[in-house]
């Protein structure tokens, strides 16, 4: 029997001090933004300002007390600092818009779990695959602990919300076909897929589809939710590009198999 959520009114107000954190992050950072943009398709020059749009999650970038940090985030300060490379972080919840801004040119890398499927590959490169992950369904169990979705077959007729743009989108369209049957797409344009987990836990929002390891941190402090139901196969994450920078993914790659390569090297390889 799993526990009950305490009350409420306590896990809405850890949402909104999540939300609120994320946007005075966001208002914060706003002020440094750049009001020029570096040449377009160039070889990685040192000088140039590096726009990085990076998504705010565990993974990716969080804030503590007054400090920045996240394991993408300190990635590509490592890279630009080793290579004189200056950066200039862009924090977001929904990549929607992250996307938005990198078809426009304000960004040349938005850094977050995206899924290199064929169809976004059709608009966009990616850098080398920076791990694998699956789409799964969070739910609320019920009073008694089970899980009303217990199957993809289960999803007909069902709700599901997810960040609007998301690029799980066609998977539920295509998932959809697969079962002979509809499923219903809510895109919600002001929740991150963190803050709609939350908001499933406490009853303000229906399932909503994210990858596992987005999931597998909240299911901690939630166990009301479950998320064992998997929506697609593995699937390679990685951070994108416009189709007009493959000079600068090629860098970006080189750099981050220095990293890579300098991680595996043993300590006693590296003296001279």
């Amino acid at each position: 029997m799993f526990e009950k959520l305490q009350h409420k009114k306590g896990s809405a107000s850890l949402y909104l001090l999540l939300l609120a954190a994320a946007v005075g992050i966001m208002l914060m950072l706003k002020e440094c933004s750049a009001e020029t943009l570096p040449p377009r398709n160039e070889a990685v020059a040192s000088g140039d300002t590096l726009n990085v749009a990076i998504e705010i999650s565990p993974v990716g970038v969080t804030m503590d007390a007054d400090t920045l940090s996240g394991t993408y985030y300190n990635i590509v300060r490592q890279i630009c600092s080793q290579h004189n490379r200056p950066v200039r972080f862009h924090l977001f919840t929904q990549l929607e818009t992250a996307l938005e801004g990198l078809d426009k040119g304000k960004y040349q890398l938005v850094v977050s779990d995206i899924p290199a499927t064929a169809h976004m590959k059709s608009h966009y490169i990616f850098i080398n695959p920076i791990g694998l992950d699956r789409q799964v369904l969070v739910q609320r169990r019920d009073s008694s602990g089970h899980t009303p979705i217990s199957s993809q077959f289960d999803l007909a007729k069902q709700k599901i919300t997810l960040p609007k743009g998301s690029p799980f989108i066609t998977r539920l369209h295509n998932l959809a076909r697969e079962i002979g049957d509809t499923i219903y797409i809510h895109q919600d344009s002001s929740y991150s897929s963190e803050q709609l987990i939350i908001l499933t836990a406490i009853g303000e929002a229906d399932n909503v589809v994210v990858n596992a390891g987005t999931a597998a941190p909240l299911l901690k402090q939630y166990p009301n939710l479950d998320a064992s139901l998997e929506i697609s196969f593995n699937q390679f994450q990685g951070w994108a590009l416009a189709p007009r920078d493959s000079m600068l993914r090629d860098t970006l790659n080189a750099w981050l198999s220095e990293i890579h390569h300098n991680l595996n090297t043993p300590t006693s390889a590296k003296r001279p």
